[in-house]
Parts: structure tokens; sequence; C-alpha cells
């Protein structure tokens, strides 16, 4: 009994311990007010008017926080208002994509949202060539497209995923809008790149992911954020977005993102960070301070170890009910780990209980 009782004091100091050791990095609550703020009366996000880009984005990081956005009630109208009366007038692919992803990490059945099969409706624009979407749809849309299969259990088709990899530029980046494999790329399309191949089956040590994050391992500043490239005619300070999006990609890749030091022990969350405003939101640049909506909703789900898709479930072939919870991408440091083992044991009489 003693020893229990020693080893419990002695699992309690290292929780203690490492909870004055974890850096306080961001305030998500309050960067969830500050976002709160910027909701339309019609439920939906966008400056002047909603857009159904910026609500879907606002949705998985409403999620990604821990919150449900059927609660996000503003003028009677939620965000998933705003979707589903868009749903029957979605123009790209990229954007039907992205509700599908919103739409799985709120809970709702994509198969029926709006009346619409966002689905079938997706599936149905990849060519013969593999790419997903029409001229309005570029790598982006490429990548939301096989986030959103994986989200809802769907087969990737295998020319897609061929069609994203070949179009993969030798230094390991792609261009944003498909136009060459010998141009300039940038590191926001190869982070989501890597993302979207690991959901597509794409080994994380071949070839192509590999030389993606060999390439993100020479883009690192010293304070420990990414730029959008470098080198750049438009600065190579980092940013918010970039940073962020990179974090998700190497938790997806199976990196560390805490051991990806720079300068005086600088990591990409530290960098991220240091981007949060007092009201909460995330400026772009620390040169443009002000509040940056995109920022602030890459921001988050990054700075929660998230990554694309928030959420999976299984729709089958036709419309029907979601079959699965929601599985969330999730990503604990070594020292977040031992904390959990630490904080297990002490609240359940030493039962270690192992987390998926």
């Amino acid at each position: 009994m003693l020893k229990k009782i020693h080893l419990l004091t002695t699992l309690l100091l290292l929780a203690s311990l490492l909870f004055t050791a974890l850096p306080a990095l961001a305030d998500t609550p309050e960067a969830l007010d500050w976002l709160r703020t910027q909701q339309n009366d019609d439920g939906g996000f966008g400056d002047p008017e909603s857009s159904v880009s910026n609500t879907a984005d606002a949705v998985q990081t409403i999620v990604a926080a821990g919150e449900d956005p059927k609660t996000w009630d503003k003028g009677s109208n939620t965000p998933l208002t705003f979707l589903t009366t868009s749903a029957a007038s979605l123009a790209t692919a990229g954007d039907t994509a992205k509700v599908i992803l919103a739409a799985v990490a709120a809970g709702e059945n994509p198969r029926d949202f709006g009346g619409v099969d966002l689905v079938v409706s997706l599936e149905g624009t990849i060519g013969d060539d593999g790419r997903f979407g029409g001229e309005n749809d570029f790598q982006f849309s490429q990548c939301l497209a096989l986030l959103a299969l994986k989200s809802v259990g769907r087969p990737i088709p295998p020319v897609a995923v061929d069609y994203l990899k070949k179009t993969q530029i030798q230094d390991g980046t792609w261009a944003w809008n498909f136009s060459t494999t010998e141009g300039e790329g940038d590191n926001n399309s190869a982070a989501l790149a890597v993302m979207a191949l690991v959901a597509a089956g794409e080994p994380v040590d071949g070839e192509v992911i590999q030389k993606t994050i060999a390439h993100l391992q020479g883009q690192q500043n010293d304070d420990g954020g990414f730029p959008y490239i470098n080198p750049s005619p438009y600065g190579t300070d980092s940013d918010a977005n970039s940073t962020a999006v990179v974090i998700q990609a190497l938790i997806a890749a199976g990196q560390d993102p805490a051991t990806w030091t720079k300068g005086e022990a600088n990591t990409p969350a530290a960098a991220l960070a240091g981007f949060q405003n007092d009201d909460g939101s995330f400026a772009w640049q620390l040169a443009f301070p002000d509040p940056n909506f995109m920022a602030t909703v890459q921001a988050v789900p990054a700075l929660m170890g998230k990554v694309y898709p928030i959420a999976i479930t299984t729709v089958g072939e036709a419309a029907a009910a979601p079959e699965t919870l929601p599985e969330t991408g999730a990503f604990l440091s070594s020292a977040g780990w031992l904390l959990a083992a630490g904080l297990a044991l002490a609240g359940s009489g030493l039962v270690l209980r192992r987390r998926r």
C-alpha cells in the first residue's frame, strides 16, 4: 500500500512539473470568442458577405476546439444553416469538398445535406486524368477532394492520387495552380498535399512525402515558424497560415513538431502562438498585426494538434446516417504522453488505459 502511495505521489509531482514546463502556448477560448464576433446574421462567416469556404473553415475550427457549431446561433442561424442553404449552389469541387469536411466534423450526413448528396456531387467532378473539378479548381481542390473522400469512408481513386503525386515539383513542393512541375511551389500547397496523400494511404516514408519533409526542414526560420516560401521576392518572414498547415503536415506524416527547433529552441507551435493578438485573433505576420480571419481559423486546429480530416465517418453507397462516431486527428508530444499516463494512473486507481 505504501509503495502505491509513493508511486502515486511521484506521478502527481511529475505531472505538476510537466504542467509548469509546458508553456501556455495560446488561448484557444479567446480565439473562439473573437471568431464569434466575426459571425454574420445569416450564420456564416465572411466579409462583407458570408462565403461557403470561410464558413466551412470556421466549422472545422469550432469542432477542432471542442465546441458544437450547432450552438453558434446568430440571428436564429448557425454556420450549418448557412452551409445547408448553400449546398445546392456549390460551384467548385473545392467548395463541395470543404462542405463535406465541415458536415462530417459537425456530425451531419453529407449524403443528404441541404437536400444534396454532396458525395455524389464531388465524385462526379473527377476527370479521366484524375483531376477533380473544373477551371476554377486547383491544387487545393485536389487535396481537399482526397481529404473529403477519406472523411466519408469512400474509395479514393488511385488515378486522383497519381495526379497529385505526378504534379509534385522536384524540390518537394506543389504549385498552387497546378501550372507546372518545374515552376515555383509554396509551403502551404506542399503541406496540404502531405495531409491529402497520407489520408489516401501514401506511405510516410516513401519518396514523395519524404521529399516534401526534407524541403520543409530547409524552410524553417530561426523563430521556429515557416514562410510562404523561401526564397521569395515578397519576403520570407514566418506567417501564421504557413506555420499552422506545416505543423499539421508534420503531425500527419508522423513527425513530432516539438522536435523541430531552430534558434534558441524555437518550435513551430511556439512561433504560431506568437501570432495571437490580445483580442484572441491571430495575425498573418508580426509585421501586420491586424486580426486575420484565415490565420485564426488555421491556427486553432494546428495548436490543438488536429489534422484534416477533423472527423471520419462512413456514409456507404446510398444516403444514410453516419455509421461511426467521428475520429479526430490528435497529437501529443513525448512530454504530453508522459503527463497523460501519469494523470490516468492517478485518476483510475493505477489502472492504465491505452489511448488510440
